[in-house]
């Protein structure tokens, strides 16, 4: 890895930069959330996004640019809500930051309006959401990708930057991903070591779309010790979404089985949810769900196996 940066650097040096372009788009939402087990039941969210991309092209034809989010939520502080830098050619593409973890090689939607979590139980051992259990950062900043024809293959890790202390975090996974017609299979390999704990997940992602029907579904299966006691692990998932002129209505299930560890069983969620296009970029959206997950954004905190949340929300949002 370091060789292929240091080429990749030099790489940069040497080549006469052509002019860049920045173009700038957004989103804004308002509306109301509810949580069962919220301090506050109903709330009013509002936020807007500013999302910014840059691109540009040397003399010798190397694709380079960035993106970067900058979220603003209820008239409250701006917040770089994740920025990458990449670097493409024939090579592939190599980029650095807010990067995708490869074995997530085909995320599920979520259901509702600003999302309510019913994704986040299915692809609990997917991806950096691990993160949840062990408390510790395990989003990757490193991602290489090459695709050729309907194939794409990506690796990706975490290395020590300013954001990520990585002193006793190794988190690295592989993917591939096919894509024939109209539909794609997918496998992903994650291997996560924190101190003495460890964790290893193999990822299978398919999905289709026919008929104004969307279909995606995924099962992984982990291996991973807590606390010197190893466990088996195993998330399932499923999401369908129905779209008729400018009416779209979806269903998302999921459910994790963390085999007994600390409690952590028999993880569940399930919604249903309903967006109406109004046309010249806005949209109303709603949804509505029941969650039993880990927690949100928990850090470690374990939710006990029979705590459940309803959660709903329902606002509009407008794209720029």
């Amino acid at each position: 890895m370091k060789k292929f940066l240091i080429a990749t650097t030099a790489l940069i040096a040497t080549a006469g930069l052509a002019q860049a372009d920045i173009a700038m788009s957004g989103i804004a939402k308002a509306g109301l959330q509810y949580n069962s087990e919220g301090d506050e039941n109903t709330k009013v969210h509002n936020e807007v996004q500013l999302i910014v991309d840059g691109t540009g092209e040397t003399d010798g034809g190397l694709q380079f640019g960035f993106n970067t989010n900058i979220l603003i939520e209820n008239n409250g502080t701006v917040d770089n809500d994740d920025t990458t830098v990449f670097l493409s050619g024939a090579f592939g593409k190599l980029s650095f930051g807010s990067v995708a973890e490869a074995d997530e090689v085909a995320g599920l939607s979520d259901i509702g309006w600003d999302g309510l979590d019913v994704d986040d139980v299915a692809e609990a051992l997917v991806g950096d959401e691990l993160e949840d259990l062990y408390g510790r950062d395990l989003s990757h900043n490193v991602n290489y990708t090459y695709a050729t024809g309907a194939l794409t293959f990506s690796l990706s890790g975490q290395l020590a930057s300013g954001s990520h202390a990585a002193d006793d975090v190794d988190s690295y996974a592989a993917g591939i991903k096919y894509n024939f017609s109209d539909a794609y299979v997918g496998l992903g390999y994650a291997d996560h070591n924190i101190g003495a704990e460890n964790a290893e997940v193999i990822s299978v992602f398919a999905g289709a779309t026919f008929s104004g029907v969307k279909v995606a579904a995924l099962y992984s299966d982990a291996e991973h010790s807590i606390g010197g006691t190893d466990y088996d692990a195993k998330a399932y998932g499923l999401n369908a979404s129905y779209t008729m002129d400018a009416l779209t209505l979806s269903l998302g299930l999921g459910k994790a089985d963390f085999d007994g560890a600390s409690g952590l069983n028999d993880q569940t969620s399930v919604g249903i949810g309903a967006a109406y296009d109004l046309g010249g970029g806005a949209s109303v959206h709603g949804g509505l769900a029941q969650v039993k997950s880990l927690g949100d954004e928990n850090q470690g905190t374990k939710v006990g196996a029979d705590d459940k949340e309803t959660r709903a929300d329902f606002g509009v949002t407008f794209t720029f």
